[in-house]
């Protein structure tokens, strides 16, 4: 494949290759890194709301914060956000959400940036490669003073190879890239579906203590781990 030319020859022939190796060997990193994330962070909200809808329709507020906190997805932190500041009005409360989705999202992103960077420089560097390249060869034409189709052939071989090496690693980043913002989207989409539904459940709720509470008398007893959601939550 590369004529008389191991692949360590070309390497050390061509600097540029050496950067492209490096840039292919921090696009895996990264991929392999966020791939693990989203693999280790995947939860089923569905269940978790169910759980903490349980909890807040048995007018055990607490309980429900607990059940979110024990959660370690995206949802449940931001499930707890939510729960945790109950107390407040639904516009208070719906941007206290809304910035913990914006926390989560943040993480969520991270390292991103240097997927997207990769796509966008490998090519550049390719063709860098392919010019310097080019440049060797007329360079050693001139030395020998002969424009052998050999000596022309070694060194557009040499050139276009880093162009290979650029698009290969700009693929692999752009895919990476594309998976990841996709999956980003899906889940922050989920995140905001949870907070709606849990708004609904809290709305529910703060309703129904309105209205039990001209009915509850002196001696009536609740259990300590009760705690109904506040109903200023409406207001």
């Amino acid at each position: 494949m590369f004529g008389d030319m191991s692949i360590v020859d070309l390497f050390i022939a061509s600097p540029t290759m050496l950067v492209l190796l490096v840039c292919s060997i921090v696009t895996l990193g990264f991929a392999l890194e966020r791939a693990l994330y989203f693999a280790q962070s995947r939860a089923n909200s569905r269940d978790l709301l169910k759980k903490i809808a349980n909890k807040i329709q048995a007018a055990n507020l607490a309980g429900a914060v607990d059940v979110a906190k024990k959660d370690k997805s995206a949802a449940g932190r931001v499930l707890a956000q939510g729960l945790a500041h109950a107390g407040l009005g639904r516009t208070q409360l719906t941007e206290r959400m809304n910035t913990a989705i914006e926390v989560e999202q943040v993480e969520m992103e991270r390292n991103l940036g240097v997927l997207g960077t990769m796509s966008n420089i490998a090519p550049l560097l390719g063709l860098f490669g392919t010019v310097v390249g080019i440049i060797r060869a007329f360079a050693a034409i001139a030395r020998t003073g002969s424009g052998g189709s050999q000596v022309v052939a070694m060194g557009v071989s040499e050139a276009l190879m880093t162009t290979a090496a650029g698009i290969i690693v700009a693929v692999i980043a752009t895919v990476c890239f594309n998976v990841f913002v996709r999956k980003i989207r899906t889940r922050v989409v989920d995140l905001e579906d949870a907070r709606e539904e849990l708004l609904v459940h809290l709305a529910a709720a703060a309703g129904n203590t309105r209205r039990s509470a001209p009915r509850s008398t002196s001696n009536s007893t609740t259990p300590s781990q009760q705690e109904p959601v506040p109903a200023g939550f409406l207001s």
